[in-house]
């Protein structure tokens, strides 16, 4: 393992096949890695986890089961507000793209994504 272990990544998506996928990934390139299939269910965990959730990263889905991402990342930006967040968004949505960086979010990709440009870009903020 390299400097990507203290931080986690959550990983937020409905689809089991794409939250499977990016766990792997990042799994594989040195990151601990948690998933979750709601917002809800990343919520509980968040609001149970230590101090240390301020090296955290979420990669979140744009439409989740039970709500949006963007309403996740400010559920997320009231109690943790330095957490870096990047939205998955299923098709080529211009309009979800401006509300997310609206919203703040700094990072969007278009699913299918291009798995390189995600790790590259965690990866150059992780140190």
């Amino acid at each position: 393992m390299d400097g990507h272990s203290a931080s986690v990544v959550h990983v937020v998506d409905g689809d089991p096949a794409v939250r499977d996928s990016l766990t792997t990934l990042l799994d594989l390139n040195g990151f601990r890695v948690a998933s979750y299939a709601t917002g809800s269910a990343f919520l509980k965990r968040l609001n149970a986890s230590d101090a240390d959730g301020d090296r955290d990263w979420v990669v979140c889905e744009a439409d989740l089961p039970d709500g949006s991402g963007i309403d996740l990342f400010n559920r997320i930006r009231e109690s943790r507000a330095g957490t870096p967040f990047i939205l998955l968004v299923s098709r080529r949505n211009p309009s979800m793209v401006e509300t997310a960086r609206h919203a703040g979010i700094e990072q969007v990709y278009q699913k299918p994504l291009v798995h390189r440009n995600l790790l590259s870009y965690i990866e150059t903020r992780t140190g």
